[in-house]
């Protein structure tokens, strides 16, 4: 295998923006004691864009990949990796339109889309999301961190089951030394919820921003491989939280000067870079939604909180990917 190192209509429109706009990105959690909430969240959830599309595939036989099984190693071997804290997404007007036309409203919010009621206004355009989130610009450096990854893309779509395969494994350490872990995939997700999988591993797609597959808060990218499962997360060598959903993906690079997240028309193409994310969410299955839940990270925040989330990024690659 080649070796590769990466140094409308105003009327409904208004009544949408009334119905919708109280909704937070912790609001999941929240709205299940209040019944005005909940059908709120309901329907943002059921007007996710790609609910048909997903219903045509529940429960189909695995489709074969075009050109066969492609296999793909990711490896870090030393150095450190950015850990993304809790901070509020500025708002790229080519994902999310503006104020008199906007877009990306529907899905669960912040893992998918985002209601205008948590969108900040200034003269007229949209300025940040209005809580924190997973998806902004502050972050910390921790070391020694380690990524194992072993994967196959043969399933194409999503499906009732699916051929693709995965093995993975990732580490970091604070300045504590303490080491954080997370390990995947005891289950891929061969089917998703409220965008595709693809069978649980994808490779050579666009994916987040406008493309409405994953958040609309990281920008629009090329993704050379990515995969979602359930898998596990450790401190010092002790199971903190399973089953976890575990997203993985090697990108263009989507960070610009102090690592702030870009907008669409900062992409570096050039470049790559790899994100794990464990979102504070928990997919359930035979509704099709995500419920909220944070991750038990075991990592304390400066204000003594714990983490809720892991969101983490690998810089010092090798990658090795060839058709089986």
């Amino acid at each position: 295998m080649n070796k590769i190192k990466n140094t409308f209509i105003p009327g409904i429109m208004t009544s949408l923006l009334i119905i919708l706009g109280i909704i937070g990105w912790a609001q999941p959690a929240q709205a299940q004691g209040n019944p005005d909430e909940a059908q709120k969240m309901k329907m943002l959830q059921e007007m996710a864009p790609y609910k048909g599309y997903l219903k045509a595939h529940m429960n189909i036989p695995p489709q074969e990949l075009l050109g066969g099984p492609l296999e793909v190693e990711i490896t870090q071997k030393s150095g450190g990796v950015f850990v993304i804290l809790p901070s509020k997404r500025k708002l790229d007007p080519y994902v999310f339109g503006t104020p008199q036309v906007p877009r990306a409203l529907a899905g669960t919010p912040g893992i998918n889309g985002l209601p205008p009621g948590v969108r900040g206004i200034n003269n007229g355009q949209y300025t940040e999301m209005e809580k924190p989130s997973p998806f902004g610009d502050k972050n910390i450096v921790m070391g020694n961190g380690k990524l194992d990854i072993k994967a196959v893309d043969a399933t194409a779509t999503d499906a009732g089951k699916t051929n693709d395969e995965i093995k993975f494994m990732a580490s970091w350490q604070d300045k504590q030394g303490n080491t954080y872990e997370v390990r995947c995939c005891g289950m891929l997700a061969a089917h998703g919820v409220e965008y595709p999988t693809f069978g649980g591993v994808v490779t050579n797609t666009v994916m987040h921003g406008s493309s409405r597959i994953g958040t609309a808060l990281m920008p629009t990218m090329y993704t050379y491989f990515a995969f979602w499962g359930m898998g596990e997360i450790r401190k010092n060598g002790d199971v903190l939280d399973k089953p976890r959903l575990v997203h993985g993906m090697l990108t263009e690079y989507v960070r610009k000067k102090d690592y702030e997240l870009a907008f669409d028309d900062e992409v570096t193409p050039t470049r790559k870079h790899f994100h794990l994310m464990v979102p504070p969410m928990r997919p359930e299955m035979k509704e099709q939604k995500f419920v909220h839940e944070d991750v038990k990270t075991g990592f304390k925040l400066p204000n003594g909180m714990e983490l809720p989330f892991w969101h983490v990024m690998f810089e010092n690659l090798e990658i090795d990917a060839d058709r089986r």
